[in-house]
């Protein structure tokens, strides 16, 4: 092997790690979103059980059941871009 292919391989092994490196950046980005939307959806909740108390109601009268399944959404959203990160993690390797 040359000296061009030794630097050519060098070169695309660093720009591959910096394409990862990137890419991880922008899961963990996407995850502290979907994070945020959960604090979010979790004080809504919390409104709508006050309201409903305030209001003379149980908690369990409080509609909450469509801001949980967005919750459970973000979720699983979570889960999946950690999934697709340790992928990145392994092709470093």
């Amino acid at each position: 092997m040359g000296i061009m292919d030794k630097v050519k391989d060098s070169v695309k092994s660093a720009d591959e790690k910096l394409g990862n490196a990137i890419d991880k950046e922008k899961i963990d980005s996407e995850i502290r979103k979907q994070e945020k939307s959960i604090e979010e959806f979790t004080k809504q909740i919390g409104d709508k059980v006050l309201e409903a108390l305030r209001s003379g109601k149980e908690a369990v009268d409080a509609d909450i059941s469509g801001i949980y399944e967005d919750i459970k959404k973000c979720e699983m959203k979570i889960a999946e871009l950690k999934a697709d990160k340790e992928k990145l993690g392994k092709k470093e390797e």
